[in-house]
């Protein structure tokens, strides 16, 4: 009989163990998920201070790394950048985390401002153009990071190979059409090289993949099929 009442109550000390594991994972996973939409809403929310400061509303202190972070409640979250990437600056004349386009994929309905760097406190602003590759306009690859949040580059393996991509600099159109999608490991910094002799510039799209973690890269890669000015017609890739 008291071998009986020391298994029920050991029983029921291991069912109340197992709720408090329980409820304590739960908990983690709500401040967690929790940190991630603070991160999410930052972005977010710079992406429409550099809305501002690209017309002209707002000045440039207004779009600081520093002010997403803090508005995430957090330090930012680590770089999405290919590791060894070079880190010399191309020469677009604006300072890091400075808007330099606008980045429309009209087949996943995504208009996003481009900031200049690609440290973790400009990822917090938008994506980034990866130091080391060509500026915009410019013969060459070049690279642009962005987070795997909705909003940004959360559908980008929804990004079709033939699809258009198209960049809005102050002066030109430019009209990418995607020709390669590939997942790769992060230290595969091939993707950034320039392209062939004779090839036209490319413009390559790096996140991470899967969602929800950093294991690998997802990237799509683009070819410039023309650039128009951009006093003239809207492209008609954008609808």
């Amino acid at each position: 009989m008291g071998t009986g009442r020391g298994g029920d109550r050991t029983t029921r000390l291991l069912l109340l163990a197992a709720v408090l594991l329980l409820a304590s994972g739960v908990a983690a996973g709500g401040v967690t998920a929790w940190s991630w939409w603070g991160r999410v809403r930052a972005v977010h929310a710079a992406q429409d201070r550099l809305a501002a400061e690209w017309a002209g509303e707002t000045p440039r202190s207004g779009t600081g790394a520093t002010s997403a972070a803090e508005a995430a409640g957090r330090r930012p979250a680590a770089p999405m950048r290919l590791p060894g990437a070079a880190e010399e600056a191309a020469g677009t004349g604006v300072p890091p985390g400075g808007p330099i386009a606008l980045l429309h994929v009209p087949t996943l309905h995504l208009k996003l401002f481009v900031v200049e760097g690609s440290d973790p406190a400009a990822l917090m602003l938008g994506p980034g153009r990866i130091p080391g590759t060509a500026a915009f306009g410019e013969s060459g690859n070049t690279g642009i990071a962005g987070h795997r949040y909705p909003g940004v580059f959360w559908d980008l393996d929804d990004l079709e190979v033939s699809a258009p991509v198209v960049v809005e600099t102050r002066d030109t159109w430019l009209v990418y059409r995607v020709v390669d999608a590939s997942v790769v490991q992060p230290e595969q910094n091939e993707v950034l090289a320039a392209p062939p002799p004779g090839a036209g510039p490319l413009l390559t799209l790096v996140t991470c993949e899967p969602k929800l973690s950093t294991a690998r890269r997802l990237i799509r890669q683009a070819t410039l099929v023309r650039h128009d000015p951009i006093d003239g017609p809207r492209p008609a890739e954008l609808g």
